[in-house]
């Protein structure tokens, strides 16, 4: 029997071990930086797989789309170095940001070694996803989470303690819940209740930017589903019984949970045409918009480099800034993806970043089997979505989350060419 395990456990492993690496980099975004272990390591293998064979980039259709993806990216980083405002923190972001490729690298041809690695990553993060927000969800209903840390009233944390970004890397996610979820609906009905923690959680959290982005996966997945389903009022039947319990469960936490209430009802204030409630639904973030904007007519061509906003941002803001005549503290960036490039990379960062959207919608649009590789694109944009207005979209975090995501959607393209 103990020899049976242990032949079985040596096999996933031999099987699967790329794939473990891979979810440690997700797990590891429970802190601030251990994912950047993980993703390092699959950087340095990348590196070594094209120091082997530096032909594949160019004989590989595939990695040599990927390729494209990445300098559409990097290039205007490192096109906007010499004039940084901060050239030291921009350096910090532009050289290491190469990581992502080689990383990449490794993901696309580790996983397409074997076809069934990449439903293993599909399956491990249904999993993860789904004990991060029960956890989380445990943490709020008892006051501690699994491993003890303390529920603090309007944050919710779960494994992600003392920071409450558990809304953000879970809504970017919230994808691969569905299509677990959608693919294994048939044998195992009860998973459709996997979505009541995850909704549960990120409508507590109270972050709005993370509302915006479950908002736009479900979107995403329900179109998605709706198109490719054969049987479509018997998916019109299930969607509305799930939306109808969605809407008592998010409705009740909206009237009887306090905090919630207060954040929807100034999220409400968006609608309301007047200034203050405006700034007050984005989270006073209306100051950093104009003095983005300011800053982006002053830099035009190429920006004031990776992560310089908060170097010259009392040099652009008003004179009745409230973060630097109140708050004295000034943001570290735009807050939302279209100004950040804009600011720090300019015109030629805005043309590399359509130019990226561009060439991976494309490959969906030629792919011969959409439906397969429609669920690796609805994180990949999500992620991209413009208007996002959450963590750094050149930050060590966001970059991280968005590269693996699109490694795996490219797989998932390799993986559907191959098999044509």
């Amino acid at each position: 029997m103990q020899n049976r395990v242990m032949s079985s456990v040596k096999t996933i492993t031999k099987n699967y071990w790329p794939c473990f690496l891979i979810l440690l980099a997700f797990i590891g975004f429970v802190s601030k930086s251990l994912y950047n272990y993980p993703v390092g390591l699959m950087a340095l293998m990348g590196a070594y797989t094209l120091f082997r064979s530096p032909r594949i980039i160019f004989k590989d259709k595939i990695l040599k789309i990927f390729s494209f993806v990445f300098l559409c990216l990097w290039l205007p980083l490192l096109i906007s170095l010499p004039d940084a405002v901060n050239k030291a923190h921009s350096a910090h972001t532009v050289f290491p940001y190469l990581r992502f490729f080689f990383a990449g690298i490794f993901i696309i041809t580790e996983l397409n070694k074997n076809p069934e690695r990449i439903r293993f990553i599909v399956t491990g993060l249904f999993y993860i996803v789904l004990f991060w927000c029960v956890d989380a969800s445990i943490q709020f209903i008892f006051g501690k989470n699994l491993l003890g840390f303390p529920y603090q009233p309007g944050h919710i944390t779960g494994m992600f303690f003392p920071r409450n970004t558990i809304a953000h890397i879970c809504a970017i996610l919230s994808t691969f819940i569905f299509l677990y979820g959608y693919n294994n609906f048939e044998k195992k009905k009860y998973l459709a209740l996997s979505i009541i923690p995850l909704f549960f959680v990120l409508l507590l959290s109270g972050r709005r930017a993370a509302w915006v982005m479950l908002a736009l996966s479900c979107l995403g997945f329900i179109s998605y589903s709706f198109y490719f389903t054969n049987n479509k009022k018997h998916f019109l039947k299930l969607f509305s019984i799930t939306a109808a319990i969605l809407v008592v469960l998010l409705s009740s936490t909206i009237v009887f949970h306090e905090p919630t209430n207060s954040r929807f009802k100034v999220t409400l204030g968006l609608f309301s045409g007047n200034y203050e409630k405006i700034n007050a639904a984005t989270a006073v973030r209306l100051p950093i918009w104009e003095t983005s904007v300011s800053i982006i007519k002053a830099h035009p061509v190429n920006g004031i480099g990776p992560r310089g906003f908060r170097h010259i941002y009392e040099d652009y803001a008003a004179e009745d800034d409230y973060f630097v005549n109140i708050e004295k503290a000034v943001p570290s960036q735009p807050h939302i993806i279209i100004l950040e490039i804009l600011a720090e990379t300019g015109l030629i960062g805005f043309f590399g970043y359509c130019l990226a959207f561009f060439l991976i919608f494309k490959l969906l649009i030629k792919s011969r089997d959409r439906k397969a590789l429609t669920p690796y694109f609805i994180p990949v944009i999500v992620a991209m979505f413009p208007i996002n207005t959450h963590m750094a979209f050149y930050g060590s975090i966001w970059s991280s989350m968005t590269w693996l995501l699109i490694a795996l959607y490219f797989s998932e393209m390799k993986r559907i060419s191959a098999n044509n």
